[in-house]
């Protein structure tokens, strides 16, 4: 079991779930311009919430990197039953906690890039800050398969 925080969650691991460097569509020309998007999933059984980033980095319209990276937020069984509605037999995870658990699955993203382009010219690509809250308009409802 991993050690919790003051906010009833645990970061328990990472995932790099697809990096790709696609060189012969990169350009030195024209203008950059970076694709985002985040999608999550909730393994009941295992208390634990993912959070999936995915950025695209194109020239010219064509993609030239991608990387996909997973988060994994254990999240504490007490905290758990907070967010859960028998009634419904739903889970309901807040916006401003899955806000910051996908700024820090960003963050965690921006490393890796950094790693996997060190010593090439790809290492000027770097991550830009993100608006997460535009990205992730309300709370997320997951349904519950054993309740």
């Amino acid at each position: 079991m991993a050690d919790h925080n003051s906010l009833g969650f645990a970061f328990t691991g990472l995932k790099t779930v697809e990096f790709a460097i696609i060189e012969e569509a990169f350009r030195k020309s024209g203008p950059l311009s970076i694709q985002t998007s985040c999608s999550f999933g909730f393994n009941e059984v295992e208390s634990t919430l993912i959070v999936e980033v995915e950025f695209n980095f194109y020239k010219k319209e064509i993609p030239f990197i991608k990387i996909k990276v997973q988060g994994y937020f254990e999240i504490e069984k007490n905290t758990l039953k907070t967010f859960f509605f028998p009634e419904k037999k739903e889970f309901l995870l807040p916006k401003k906690l899955m806000v910051h658990l996908t700024v820090l699955t960003i963050g965690a993203t921006r490393g890796i890039l950094h790693a996997k382009t060190e010593g090439t010219v790809y290492n000027e690509f770097v991550l830009p800050t993100v608006n997460v809250d535009a990205l992730i308009n309300d709370d997320l409802v997951f349904s519950s398969q054993d309740m």
